[in-house]
């Protein structure tokens, strides 16, 4: 279940006490720099939870956010913050540094502890948050980490960008079973990009190889529809060898290439039953899921469901329009 906020579909004069609503939801009742002109302001967002993860997708021309002081009344639980910036400039203040974050960067912020951030026009990010204590890092560590501009050119800094931006996208449409299985490697992320700042490669090792399995089948479910799916891509997208893809699959009792075809097919079965999709044509919907070859695709739908996707379809069809329910082969209904 996602919350959204768009201040758009709101009058000018309620939407920046929507925005400020938004923001103190996420870091707690800081200051909040709003453009003069209510007209002006823009601000769109989709929040999601993994397990004690929250996943935010933010776009929005807010200029500051200002917590001067640690909250002393406040009912705050403390946080940690992953700033994954996608356009715009941020300029991040913590703990006496300071950085600046681009496309592509990453910074880290504690949201209980003094911190001030300026965004240069219009900035699109995703925003991952996590309970400290969760965590489960010493606050020493922490604390020598934060306002540190990160570049994605670093292979821990591009995995944890493209798993959480790539997260932020499918999520909304993620089942319950699917979100169970993403919250643990969440946490393993996170924990390895702030061992890596710290330059401790040897404990940032353990937590991103854990979370292999999970963010390749991740990448492959959001690239089922293209056709060069490759093993040397996926590799490549996560910055192993082929051979350590194929280990990690093979340990979790898995063959790439056959376990694409079945999400593929699955897909492809979800459409054909679908009244949506019931006046595409059925090679249609299979090269739209990266079947080239329409009698191919057939064979394989035949063999893993044991109908055609023929049958399929007119069995749905008639069951929708309160027909005759046609009988499938092997007695299913």
């Amino acid at each position: 279940m996602a919350d959204r906020l768009d201040v758009a579909s709101l009058p000018p004069g309620d939407r920046a006490e929507a925005v400020r609503e938004f923001s103190w939801a996420i870091n707690g009742r800081i200051e909040v720099g709003l453009p003069p002109n209510p007209n002006h302001l823009m601000a769109n967002a989709t929040t999601s939870a993994v397990g004690s993860v929250t996943v935010s997708e933010i776009g929005w021309n807010v200029t500051r956010l200002r917590r001067a002081d640690p909250p002393v009344d406040e009912d705050l639980v403390p946080h940690v913050h992953l700033h994954l910036q996608e356009a715009g400039v941020s300029w991040f203040q913590q703990g006496g540094r300071q950085g600046v974050t681009r496309a592509g960067d990453l910074v880290v912020l504690e949201n209980a502890k003094p911190y001030e951030v300026f965004f240069h026009g219009t900035m699109h990010s995703v925003l991952v948050r996590v309970p400290t204590n969760v965590l489960g890092l010493r606050p020493s560590l922490l604390e020598q980490v934060t306002a540190v501009g990160l570049s994605s050119e670093r292979p821990v800094v591009g995995a944890t960008v493209g798993f959480f931006t790539r997260l932020a996208r499918a999520h909304p449409t993620a089942d319950e079973a699917e979100t169970a299985l993403l919250a643990e490697p969440c946490l393993d992320l996170i924990r390895a990009v702030v061992t890596m700042t710290l330059g401790r490669d040897d404990l940032a090792g353990a937590p991103l190889n854990n979370t292999l399995l999970h963010r390749v089948q991740e990448y492959v479910r959001l690239h089922l529809a293209e056709p060069d799916l490759t093993a040397a891509r996926i590799a490549a997208e996560h910055q192993v060898s082929v051979r350590q893809l194929y280990l990690t699959l093979s340990r979790a009792g898995i063959t790439l290439g056959e376990w694409v075809r079945t999400q593929r097919l699955e897909q492809c079965r979800r459409e054909l039953a679908s009244s949506v999709h019931q006046f595409m044509t059925i090679e249609a919907i299979a090269h739209r899921w990266g079947f080239a070859s329409a009698p191919h695709f057939s064979r394989a739908f035949k063999a893993e469901y044991g109908v055609s996707p023929r049958e399929l379809r007119l069995h749905h069809a008639a069951a929708r329009t309160d027909s005759p329910v046609a009988v499938l082969p092997g007695g299913e209904h």
